[in-house]
């Protein structure tokens, strides 16, 4: 199964955030510490009571920000468990999610889909395979502003068919004076299910790709034209037995 990978981040697992390091002391260790401190003290020279006063306002301190690190944690379980529900009304439409990401069936033509910030006088696309080699280059030319749709033929450098395999792109553009320019990229996908896992939410392609929720930039209800199309291009490619 694949997983996009893109311009956000994944929200990182609350178990990592607040796990407890077994090397700190905690607020038990602390009460020890100052008990067995007054248990053992000289009674001919006890403890300075403003010291101890001291030790106690860190005691009290330590309970609060302890306090503080677990009541955070319950607020990103409730916000996870709401992106996990809210993920679920995704099902059955299209998504586009930021991501350079994709998977490549040899034979077959691929579209990127970019978006230019400006009027552009260069753009460029390169392909590369998954130990970061280019095999292949695009130069649409000049385009202006906005979301454009680039189509690969599926052929590398020298003109021969890629392998099928996973593959990633990088778009650079430039002004007319060779100035770079801001843009992006992102991926089209119907999505069919939801993971979880990792301590993140994922949005499933009916390809498998897996979406992390936090790339996701806008969603679009499949048309109904559309959804019959795909059930009977499923009907068509059925087999038949003969009886």
């Amino acid at each position: 199964m694949t997983t996009v990978s893109g311009l956000g981040n994944y929200t990182t697992p609350s178990s990592m955030l607040y796990q407890n390091d077994p090397t700190t002391l905690g607020k038990e260790d602390f009460l020890i510490l100052l008990v067995t401190q007054l248990q053992y003290q000289d009674p001919l020279n006890p403890a300075d009571s403003t010291e101890f006063i001291s030790q106690l306002a860190q005691f009290s301190s330590l309970e609060q920000m302890q306090n503080v690190n677990k009541n955070l944690e319950i607020i990103q379980l409730y916000e996870q468990s709401i992106n996990n529900a809210q993920a679920l009304n995704f099902i059955g439409k299209n998504v586009k999610a930021s991501g350079s990401a994709f998977d490549y069936t040899s034979g077959e033509s691929h579209d990127f889909e970019i978006v230019l910030s400006k009027d552009a006088d260069a753009v460029h696309i390169k392909v590369y395979d998954s130990t970061g080699e280019v095999v292949a280059q695009i130069d649409p030319g000049a385009l202006g502003a906005g979301e454009h749709t680039i189509s690969w033929d599926g052929t590398d450098i020298n003109g021969d068919p890629v392998p099928t395999g996973r593959y990633t792109f990088k778009l650079t553009a430039e002004d007319a004076e060779g100035n770079p320019l801001t843009t992006a990229v992102y991926i089209e996908k119907k999505i069919s299910g939801v993971a979880y896992h990792d301590g993140n939410t994922f949005l499933v392609a009916k390809d498998g790709t897996e979406i992390p929720y936090s790339l996701v930039m806008e969603a679009e209800e499949v048309m109904e034209e559309e959804t019959q199309d795909e059930n009977s291009t499923e009907e068509e490619v059925q087999p038949t037995t003969d009886s």
